[in-house]
């Protein structure tokens, strides 16, 4: 592997020659399709409870320091909408050390660091992922890559530890629990800048050779072996292309497919509504068949990865389909929530306001299970039912409520292009009934045993949290018995 040349623009040929495809063919059975640490919760540990009954709190949120040198147009977090940071409220670095004991003892296994800024540009950022692999604490870190490309950035930020290179800090990476969550949204270098804000800056801006640095990001990271595939566990390594927006729908698939050969988890998502995300999602309302576009992408996706065996059948049949197509479902909203810079607990980024704030300032409160315990990702935690939750935040706000039954229908149609179709038939007869006849059914609520009926998130007008939302359904019942069909 070599180091990049500054300047040279073909991310796509660089990239591709200097990170070997892993798997050629089918995905191996049994194939763990995941990234370590995200926070996405397995069957077995999803609503499990303490002793003494209280719902474990798996996985939690973060911010990490204020610092980014980046101008991402859609960002959610660096907006007032959000929130506002000050000295004189920004949780510190013990305080958030200490929270994160606290969450241990609830059951907490994992945190997923999101912002609020660039978290390589925190000075005490490296001491903090060694806290956490002392504490036993996977750790996995959303990031632009810059500092993880960049010999002067790393150096920079990390020379006080010893770290003078980017490879040397990437090297120190490794040896912690820890998964890189590397930000990429196009290889197209005018494209990625303007997804960045980095089109923006001076001719002379240090950062105005962005892609070099996250190219040299993502080689030195496969060079370490974040993307080394070990049988039974999930890659440590990710590239994160959202939000998907109109400018990059026709590249994701192909960045799907090429991460994922290369044993390289690749999520993508609409935009979050929450603070610049909101202005994105109002911007992208103007484009009539950006949802349709959404479905399109999904379907296809999903199409690859089950005659990749990377999906299997049966476990697209049994837990329907993500908000991250083609990835593990999302259930961190009955797993834990967001804690974040400013001491405020949210639901999770996706949307921020009224119900999704759990409490505004973490410092007013008795302690950290005060707030777990009323919260609504608690009451999805202890009394829910399900294993896909979709997306609490976006399902019929900014994604309609069909969305995901589109999807699954689109898929089901072309069974047979995955090697016969007896295991479908059934399943795709009724899913075209269903939408017929029943459009408010819900095809693909992730029930381990049947498919579930209605959505059913905490905060509904339904009066208890497993209660089932019968009005989507009751003119189909008497019509439809269905029961054990995957």
């Amino acid at each position: 592997m070599k180091t990049i040349n500054i300047g040279r623009s073909d991310s796509f040929a660089i990239l591709t020659n200097n990170i070997p495809v892993i798997f050629p063919g089918q995905f191996p059975k049994g194939y763990q399709n995941n990234v370590r640490w995200w926070g996405n919760i397995s069957k077995e540990e999803l609503h499990s409870t303490l002793p003494d009954g209280t719902a474990r709190l798996l996985t939690m949120d973060l911010d990490i320091g204020d610092t980014c040198g980046l101008a991402c147009p859609h960002c959610f977090r660096r907006d007032p909408r959000f929130d506002s940071v000050s000295k004189g409220n920004a949780l510190t670095h013990e305080e958030i050390v200490a929270y994160v004991k606290e969450a241990k003892a609830l059951g907490l296994k994992q945190v997923k660091i999101l912002g609020r800024g660039e978290p390589f540009q925190n000075t005490r950022f490296l001491e903090f992922l060694e806290t956490m692999t002392d504490m036993g604490i996977g750790v996995a870190v959303f990031s632009k890559g810059h500092v993880l490309g960049c010999d002067a950035l790393a150096s920079k930020y990390n020379s006080h530890r010893g770290i003078n290179s980017s490879w040397e800090l990437v090297k120190r990476l490794k040896d912690l629990k820890v998964s890189i969550l590397l930000g990429f949204n196009s290889f197209d270098r005018d494209t990625q800048n303007a997804f960045t804000g980095v089109d923006k800056f001076s001719e002379t801006a240090l950062l105005k050779n962005y892609v070099d640095f996250r190219d040299q990001a993502l080689i030195n990271l496969v060079k370490a072996g974040f993307n080394e595939y070990i049988p039974g566990e999930a890659t440590r390594l990710a590239m994160i292309a959202a939000p998907v927006k109109p400018e990059n729908i026709d590249e994701i698939f192909g960045l799907y497919t090429w991460a994922r050969v290369r044993n390289i988890y690749m999520l993508t998502c609409p935009t979050t509504i929450s603070g610049k995300g909101l202005d994105e999602l109002e911007r992208e309302k103007q484009h009539a068949d950006y949802v349709s576009q959404l479905e399109d992408l999904w379907a296809q996706i999903y199409i690859w990865a089950i005659q990749k065996n990377l999906i299997s059948r049966e476990a697209f049949l049994e837990d329907g389909v993500s908000l991250y197509p083609g990835c593990h479902v999302c259930n961190q909203t009955a797993a834990g929530f967001y804690l974040n810079l400013p001491g405020r607990i949210n639901m999770c980024p996706g949307r921020v306001g009224g119900t999704t704030i759990f409490t505004r300032d973490i410092g007013e409160e008795a302690s950290l299970k005060d707030v777990w315990v009323r919260s609504s990702n608690y009451q999805r935690a202890k009394y829910g039912k399900r294993y896909n939750y979709h997306c609490v935040a976006r399902d019929g706000f900014s994604l309609p409520q069909n969305f995901y039954k589109n999807i699954e229908a689109k898929v089901m149609k072309r069974a047979r292009d995955f090697g016969g179709t007896s295991a479908w038939a059934p399943r795709y007869f009724l899913s075209t009934i269903i939408l017929i006849f029943c459009p408010n059914f819900n095809l693909s609520a992730g029930s381990s045993n049947a498919i579930s009926l209605g959505s059913n998130s905490a905060g509904s007008k339904s009066s208890s949290p497993t209660q089932s939302t019968t009005s989507a359904y009751s003119g189909c019942l008497g019509f439809l018995r269905i029961s054990n069909l995957s």
